[in-house]
């Protein structure tokens, strides 16, 4: 059996049903895996259905996890490896789809657009009497993580005659000049987060980046939510020291609905759909599936898409 804790893309639920039976998981908080014990070969998640080391302890018969999407941090990669459990992903679909959304995230917050539309759609069309945006050109985007996201979201940068700096890790050739984080903090107009939630990445951005902020300045995450203190995201709001906040994600997931941000106008919220495109969330669902297909069959998968554990966890 193949269990799936989301619903996937038709055309990959399809190949699914052809390497063994799927079974939805309909109400995931109610969801109980010892009550399936033997016969899960698969399990197939996207970003909501946690695999935890309970759940891949309860299925004897696992061969394989797979996340339809690029990140895994729902799904306990260590206890994976030691069960001898393959996981599969789709790393790298998802470059295009994600950068172009925090592009949109960055000229809506810096152009006031949901507020606009909001005060228009309310007859308030005199919303433009002295209604003044952010212009971008001149300013400075400081891209936190030179990955492939971050690579092509400079680029946008710099199509819009934006100063694009950037903080990152990674030693690589790169055309962006490179900054430590708190000067990238000190003097960027826009904050891009595009990095990775690891250990060391949780909270990057708290109460002193915070403060280290150039007044005023936007932040926008696409990243993943717990790269960002709220707590300290709150504070910097309340003293109008940060000019605006803009997500696609956030901690947790999905958020409660009487959090308090939820009232505060200078905060944007998607709801974790940068990847959910028409070209990109069909291709996030069908690699992963074929790799669960193959793995079951017994062929050996397209290693792209066979995520491949560090030292430490093997």
């Amino acid at each position: 059996m193949i269990l799936l804790l989301e619903r996937v893309h038709p055309d990959a639920q399809s190949i699914l049903e052809a390497a063994d039976a799927v079974e939805l998981v309909e109400d995931l908080a109610a969801f109980d895996p010892r009550s399936y014990g033997h016969g899960v070969r698969a399990v197939v998640t996207r970003g909501r259905g946690r695999v935890d080391r309970a759940m891949i302890a309860a299925f004897p018969d696992l061969q394989v996890v797979a996340r339809c999407g690029a990140g895994l941090d729902n799904v306990d990669t260590r206890a994976a490896a030691a069960a001898g459990v393959a996981v599969v992903h789709a790393p790298g679909l998802t470059t295009s789809a994600v950068a172009e959304h925090a592009l949109m995230l960055m000229l809506s917050l810096s152009r006031r657009v949901v507020e606009v539309d909001g005060a228009v759609k309310a007859g308030r069309w005199n919303v433009r009497d002295g209604f003044e945006s952010i212009e971008l050109r001149g300013k400075r985007m400081g891209v936190v993580g030179l990955g492939a996201i971050g690579t092509r979201l400079a680029n946008f940068g710099r199509m819009l005659d934006m100063d694009v700096v950037c903080a990152t890790r990674r030693q690589r050739d790169a055309d962006v000049e490179r900054l430590d984080l708190d000067e990238l903090l000190a003097t960027s107009d826009v904050v891009q987060l595009c990095v990775p939630l690891t250990e060391s990445t949780r909270s990057i951005i708290g109460e002193a980046q915070f403060f280290a902020m150039k007044p005023g300045a936007l932040l926008v995450n696409t990243s993943r939510g717990a790269v960002v203190d709220h707590v300290a995201l709150a504070d910097a709001l309340a003293r109008n020291s940060l000019g605006g906040y803009a997500t696609d994600v956030w901690d947790t997931e999905p958020p409660s609905a009487d959090d308090p941000l939820w009232s505060d106008d200078r905060v944007l919220v998607t709801p974790h759909v940068a990847g959910l495109t028409d070209v990109t969330y069909r291709e996030i669902c069908i690699r992963p599936a074929e790799a669960v297909s193959a793995i079951l069959a017994g062929i050996a998968p397209d290693l792209r898409w066979v995520y491949r554990p560090p030292h430490d966890e093997s």
